[in-house]
């Protein structure tokens, strides 16, 4: 009977080995015929063959000797569970020590539970009960009983519907044996619920180097997935990596749960370094794409490897103007060095009375025709054409290499001058029109007062408040003016035909940063400060004269009808507010020719203080106050005077008199209050001293 038990056991075993064997041979073979990597999932129902070494514990000992038997069991894991409900039959062999032996027969049922302790190996316990129908062999006799089984084991997986399991058990055959039985076996998943999550479409995108920052959140490309599974994939995510230009691949998650049969799609993203922007004619290069997904905890993985086009540093495409300004390099070197130098030639001759980005852009504009630079459009791509054919790639110049080239197209001179402006902290932006593409300078000015600055109605474009000044950048050798002149036209032409665009730069660099490129930068020689300064001065002149002609004549005309000494110190003022200084100086001497006159004798008085001659301006104050003691504009000129001349005492006399009369006054230059021992005094009327209140009447 012993054989007979050895052979069975054995039998068993072959017979379940070759299922196994065939069962992971399958998908293997599937697998490999379709290059794609296959997830083998077991089936949650499994058959279980445990041979056993039975030995009887306590009073049963007595009885019988070791003895074996097999169990034949079915297993069904819940779906997304620890546990397992089982159920078999189970042949047990117990010799009996009076020279004969015991057969018993159990069916039963049971719950189970399985903890992992690695990928491949997992530890379990059960509970089982059922009945059991006994024999002697020699036919003496039958009982039959409730039966009771609970185990533990390690179970280890060598294929996904194949494992090995030992363990230990103890038995209770109620009323006749009991023992403690060592198992060693296999289990074997009836089917397999794998399958794959395949990659039915994927796209990629040209790259383009200029905009390598803003792939990190704009898509480059696009996947979609398939699952092919009989069971839901979870976690299921996407990467992109490109070993020439990235450091890590730039991971994006598609759904958190993927049931069979389901597909979803996603866009891909690329977190490419800085080493993009080393290209500079179009290459291709492999992507490495990357599916990672979990079954029942398991993860898998999917590779492809797909071509990358990756164009020039210089490309790019017009279906958003905004894309421009990831060009506007404002931090390189060499725009921060041309910008500020060219600012700082003109600081001390700016003009008070016109606002200082209107001036700063002056500058910059003049500075660049003495640098040499000129227009040149694009023979191959030119903007009008590019601008209209969205998928056209262009080429656009940073503004180093306009720099060395000395030209370039719209784009280009665009480029380079909103990249100075925004060097020296003015906001430039964009203007598009049909086939053309030029710049604004942000002035600072608030819209509704423009006029009081000298920024006349239609020559600037409002825009959130403030009024922005177009320029026609390739109008290049004929001066500033000239440029706002025809910026201004065209935006107002295009404008009425609804076919104008404005981006800012800043408002732009959210979606597309600018980069710098890398490599050793050639030195730019800014021009002599002599020259940009006598370029300014007479673009600024050109643009007072103009926007002063029209008052200037008709205060001449009221002048010399009337004599009007009202209107002669109205024709000084204006003179003295935009930097004629000469002019105004004559004017008030005139008026003064005639009788002595309180706003002539205060505002020349202001006109020396700005040139700091503080003896004649404390004359001219002193006789103000002679003529209308205690004026709160005179005796503020008297105290800010004294304190030039360190006259502190007077200083203090005249202050403390202007806070009597006219404390709101007082208070916007209070530092004059703190005396000699001021503290703020070095830097207050460094600023304050160039504000003076001009008088325009008795």
């Amino acid at each position: 009977m012993s054989n007979a038990y050895g052979r069975l056991s054995l039998g068993a075993l072959m017979l379940v080995v070759s299922v196994a064997t065939a069962a992971a041979q399958a998908p293997a073979a599937a697998a490999g015929a379709n290059r794609q990597a296959m997830v083998q999932v077991a089936s949650p129902l499994s058959l279980e063959v445990l041979p056993s070494f039975d030995l009887p514990v306590g009073d049963t000992g007595k009885y019988f000797t070791y003895g074996g038997g097999l169990d034949l069991g079915m297993k069904y894991r819940l779906p997304g569970s620890l546990i397992t409900l089982l159920g078999g039959l189970e042949y047990a062999y117990a010799p009996v020590r009076a020279a004969t032996s015991l057969s018993l027969i159990s069916p039963r049922v049971g719950v189970g539970i399985q903890l992992p302790l690695a990928p491949t190996v997992c530890a379990y316990g059960f509970a089982a009960g059922g009945y059991y129908f006994a024999t002697y062999n020699d036919f003496s006799k039958n009982a039959s009983d409730p039966y009771a089984a609970a185990g533990l084991g390690v179970r280890f997986s060598l294929a996904s519907t194949f494992s090995i399991e030992v363990g230990g058990q103890y038995k209770n055959y109620l009323g006749l044996y009991q023992g403690a039985s060592a198992t060693a076996g296999v289990d074997v998943a009836l089917g397999n619920l794998g399958g794959s999550v395949d990659v039915p479409t994927l796209e990629l995108r040209p790259a383009f180097p200029v905009f390598y920052k803003h792939y990190d959140d704009h898509p480059i490309g696009s996947i979609a997935v398939k699952s092919s599974l009989k069971v839901p994939a979870t976690d299921v995510r996407a990467q992109v990596f490109v070993r020439e230009f990235m450091d890590a691949p730039k991971s994006v998650a598609i759904c958190d749960r993927l049931a069979p049969g389901e597909s979803r799609t996603a866009d891909l993203y690329a977190l490419f370094t800085d080493k993009v922007l080393a290209v500079t004619e179009g290459t291709k290069v492999a992507a490495e794409i990357t599916v990672s997904y979990k079954v029942e905890g398991q993860s898998y993985e999917n590779h492809r490897v797909e071509t990358l086009s990756v164009l020039g540093r210089n490309a790019m495409t017009w279906d958003d103007n905004a894309k421009a300004a990831a060009f506007v390099t404002a931090k390189e070197p060499q725009v921060l060095n041309f910008a500020r130098s060219v600012t700082s030639y003109v600081r001390a001759k700016e003009n008070r009375a016109i606002c200082d980005n209107l001036q700063a852009a002056i500058a910059l504009h003049e500075a660049l025709d003495l640098y040499g630079m000129n227009y040149t459009p694009n023979p191959v791509t030119p903007y009008s054409e590019a601008s209209r054919q969205k998928d056209v790639i262009d080429f656009l110049q940073f503004p180093r290499e306009t720099f060395q080239y000395k030209a370039g197209d719209c784009s280009d001179l665009s480029i380079l001058y909103g990249a100075l402006l925004q060097a020296v902290g003015i906001d430039a932006a964009f203007i598009t029109v049909p086939g053309h593409i030029f710049v604004a300078v942000d002035s600072c000015v608030p819209a509704d007062k423009a006029g009081d600055s000298l920024l006349p109605a239609g020559q600037f474009i409002p825009y959130k408040g403030h009024a922005w000044i177009p320029v026609e950048i390739t109008m290049r050798h004929q001066g500033f003016m000239r440029a706002w002149e025809l910026g201004a036209k065209e935006w107002n032409e295009s404008t009425a035909a609804s076919q104008a665009g404005f981006y800012p730069v800043q408002e732009a660099w959210a979606s597309y940063q600018p980069v710098g490129l890398p490599g050793v930068e050639a030195t730019i020689n800014v021009p002599q400060s002599d020259k940009i300064l006598a370029a300014y001065l007479q673009e600024v002149q050109k643009y007072v004269d103009k926007e002063l002609a029209p008052q200037i004549a008709a205060l001449q005309d009221q002048i010399k009808s009337t004599r009007s000494l009202p209107a002669m110190n109205t024709l000084g003022v204006l003179y003295a507010k935009y930097g004629q200084m000469d002019r105004a100086e004559t004017v008030f001497k005139g008026v003064l020719a005639t009788r002595p006159y309180l706003p002539a004798l205060l505002n020349l008085g202001n006109l020396y203080f700005l040139k700091e001659n503080w003896k004649d301006a404390l004359s001219c104050y002193s006789q103000a106050n002679e003529i209308v003691p205690n004026n709160p504009h005179v005796l503020l000129g008297l105290a800010k005077v004294n304190q030039e001349l360190q006259n502190f005492a007077d200083l203090k006399k005249n202050y403390d008199k202007l806070k009597a009369i006219d404390p709101t006054l007082a208070s916007q230059y209070a530092y004059l209050g703190e005396g000699k021992e001021s503290g703020a005094r070095a830097a207050d009327v460094a600023t304050e001293r160039k504000a003076v209140i001009w008088e325009n009447a008795e």
